[in-house]
């Protein structure tokens, strides 16, 4: 379901909503007309995709799948290939230290993937939660611990940056350690830029700190080169959700997702800000927003920004509160760069039906900028047994000589499953899509040893038996 009007503008869920920063993957994605992708099928029917067999299991109470990220390489025709695969189990005990967490690593295999190696927090420490969220950008691997201990401060949150030089062992590059408001819930990276974000800070006004990486030491730094946070208004949970474009050596937009903003009366209506850097900036964590963005007409808990995503022509937020007529399905507005200056209002994408009221569509989303599609996580959504959760991957597709989304149900099908919570993390690139399960359980009676799953289009049903 598409509403429009005229022109305006992985991953921190260990425990369901343990800490307001879990909000960051309860959205709902919609989806926006976009310019024709490279090698994008012609077609406006919506694709079969399917789950291959394989799958990966943790122990229980590992909540394997909580957050997940890929690494891609150029490969021929201009085409991207995914090289490995990274997967957050925030849970899993290591050694004596209970939850301290570690990111699970998987390589291409002739039958699939096969597991080569784990990562394991620089200073790993129990209930640190390391792999509650992970970004990957070329070979730098960012993961978030958010409810590491500083010294007295319980929860004060760590993020370590690691290079992937593609063998099974990764090199630290160095870690920042917050002071509170579990630093490190949400974590995105693009480039030499990142940003990480702490959405409890301030008693939930929420946080956001930007780094970029220096070639000439080998270490990111806070930059434009104030170590001061941008934050909140109060309770706003800024930074529930992050994510970050590279626009140049020295510039960057960071998309911030405040959930639990007010908007005049309604209250946890949600908002999205845009900030940029400015050398002039002393305050602020050095960042200057330059864009405010809100649902159209914004409503009472419709946690707008909840979830965020960015490529180089749109802005992505959204909002699991938001009301498709038959209840809350949750959507995703699309925002574009205005003529002079902000943002203007494209148009809203509610999911096609069958849409759960409360399934939480947009828990998790995942933008692909090569191919020009964008995948969504609808971790409540109940199928043959009740909350056991899909995905779904928007595309974008010709028809009647307009740019138009359709989207494709991603689900466990015929295979055996329970109220796995699959969408809880999404990632894709092209024909591969890859799609987190924490609350998976197997073998019964074992509970959250969490899952993954690849999903491709069906090859037979993709042209319609042509």
């Amino acid at each position: 379901m598409i509403r429009e009007q005229g022109t305006c503008l992985q991953t921190s869920a260990c425990r369901g909503l343990r800490h307001m920063r879990s909000t960051a993957r309860l959205a709902l994605i919609a989806t926006v007309w976009l310019a024709a992708g490279a090698g994008l099928p012609q077609r406006a029917d919506a694709e079969t995709w399917i789950p291959r067999a394989q799958g990966f299991f943790g122990l229980q109470g590992d909540h394997l799948g909580t957050s997940i990220a890929i690494r891609t390489v150029l490969g021929s025709n201009n085409t991207r290939v995914v090289t490995r695969v990274y997967v957050g189990v925030p849970d899993r005990d290591v050694g004596a230290m209970a939850d301290a967490g570690e990111v699970q690593i998987f390589d291409p295999a002739p039958n699939g993937w096969e597991y080569v190696g784990s990562l394991f927090s620089n200073v790993s420490q129990a209930g640190a939660h390391f792999g509650a969220s992970i970004a990957v950008d070329d070979g730098t691997v960012l993961v978030g611990a958010p409810d590491y201990t500083n010294g007295a401060t319980s929860g004060a949150g760590r993020i370590e940056f690691w290079v992937d030089s593609g063998t099974p062992t990764l090199t630290f590059r160095g870690a920042r350690t917050g002071n509170g408001g579990n630093f490190g819930s949400d974590v995105a990276i693009d480039g030499i830029m990142a940003v990480a974000s702490v959405p409890n800070a301030g008693g939930g006004s929420g946080c956001i700190a930007t780094y970029r990486y220096n070639a000439s030491n080998t270490t990111w730094e806070n930059f434009p080169n104030v170590p001061s946070l941008r934050c909140g208004s109060s309770g706003a949970a800024l930074g529930a959700s992050v994510a970050i474009k590279q626009i140049t050596d020295q510039a960057f937009l960071v998309i911030a997702g405040a959930p639990g903003e007010s908007q005049g009366a309604n209250l946890l209506a949600g908002a999205a800000h845009v900030y940029a850097p400015s050398t002039s900036q002393t305050t602020d964590g050095g960042l200057i927003e330059v864009g405010t963005l809100a649902a159209q007409p914004p409503g009472a808990f419709e946690v707008f920004g909840t979830s965020v995503g960015i490529d180089a022509n749109f802005v992505y937020v959204g909002a699991t509160g938001r009301d498709n007529g038959a209840g809350r399905v949750g959507s995703v507005t699309i925002f574009k760069p205005a003529f002079i200056i902000g943002y203007d209002y494209l148009a809203e994408y509610f999911p096609s039906p069958p849409a759960t009221v409360g399934g939480l569509c947009g828990a998790s989303l995942s933008v692909d900028e090569v191919y020009g599609q964008f995948i969504m996580g609808c971790p409540n959504s109940t199928g043959t047994v009740a909350h056991e959760g899909t995905a779904r991957v928007y595309r974008q597709f010709e028809f009647l000589g307009q740019t138009v989304w359709t989207d494709s149900v991603l689900g466990f099908g015929q295979l055996a499953h329970g109220g796995d919570g699959l969408g809880r993390s999404v990632v894709m690139s092209g024909d591969h899509a890859f799609v987190g399960a924490p609350d998976a359980n197997f073998p019964p009676p074992q509970t959250g040893n969490g899952v993954w799953k690849e999903f491709q289009p069906d090859v037979i049903f993709r042209n319609g038996f042509q």
